[in-house]
């Protein structure tokens, strides 16, 4: 089924296509290459929303194609329904996110196969299912948002304190508790990140830009250090980072039909 779908997709989307993005990467000693198509297109009601990419692994012999979002989404009046593959993240953590979805082995993220009813109003609440995590129940309330499977449940928000922002999340899950508190504050032509989250470590970023030149900084501790730089201007990106032993580098240039 799978298969199929990326064989459709592949065909069918390259002629609908907004974005792209062309690059290559390494991790270790393995390169991939590959092409990324994304884009929404307009249906009735709503929109589909994708991002297809196919790639090569030559040091493998291997190459395929990442579905890595693929879904429908519709609204009607307060009401809105999601289908197919959508990217999932609860919380606002972004070194330590908890996420449903998965790595592409095109350097992007494979979101979750599934769909949601949406209810907006006061509060939005969400009831859906997602394959393998299973069926779920989401409720946003302002900052707040709480979200239970058969997995676990968690507890997120964030709030602020003049110039900074403080998130955090609270989380019992099957595998064990999880826990987050984070903190973002403007520096210089950028933004500061520090997050501690439980049992996982601890990470500081940077992220801006500046003359149109952009530059991220990471740094984290979790059973060892890792650490990563990007720069990137106009369309063109490039990075270099190291996870324990493991070396990781990529480059690629984005843009719009």
């Amino acid at each position: 089924m799978r298969r199929l779908v990326g064989v459709f997709a592949l065909v069918l989307f390259p002629a609908l296509a907004q974005g792209y993005e062309v690059g290559a990467f390494g991790l270790g000693g393995q390169t991939t290459s590959y092409l990324r198509l994304f884009g929404a297109v307009p249906v009735e009601g709503g929109r589909l929303f994708y991002a297809l990419a196919p790639y090569l692994q030559p040091g493998l012999g291997e190459g395929g194609l990442a579905v890595e979002r693929l879904y429908l989404a519709v609204e009607v009046g307060e009401v809105g329904l999601t289908l197919g593959r959508f990217p999932y993240t609860f919380g606002e953590g972004r070194l330590f996110p908890y996420t449903w979805n998965a790595p592409s082995p095109a350097g992007g993220v494979e979101g979750v196969w599934g769909g949601f009813l949406t209810l907006y109003g006061e509060a939005r609440l969400r009831l859906g299912y997602a394959w393998g995590p299973g069926v779920f129940a989401e409720a946003a309330w302002g900052d707040l948002k709480f979200l239970v499977f058969p997995g676990g449940v968690g507890l997120a928000g964030s709030a602020r304190l003049g110039e900074a922002v403080v998130y955090g999340e609270v989380m019992g899950l099957a595998s064990g508790p999880r826990g987050l508190l984070g903190w973002s504050w403007a520096w210089g032509p950028g933004e500061v990140v520090l997050e501690a989250a439980y049992p996982l470590g601890a990470g500081l970023g940077w992220f801006g830009q500046a003359e149109g030149l952009g530059l991220s900084l990471r740094l984290a501790y979790g059973g060892g250090w890792s650490w990563g730089v990007g720069l990137g201007w106009e369309g063109l990106r490039v990075e270099v980072g190291k996870a324990g032993p493991v070396w990781r580098w990529g480059g690629s240039w984005s843009g719009e039909f």
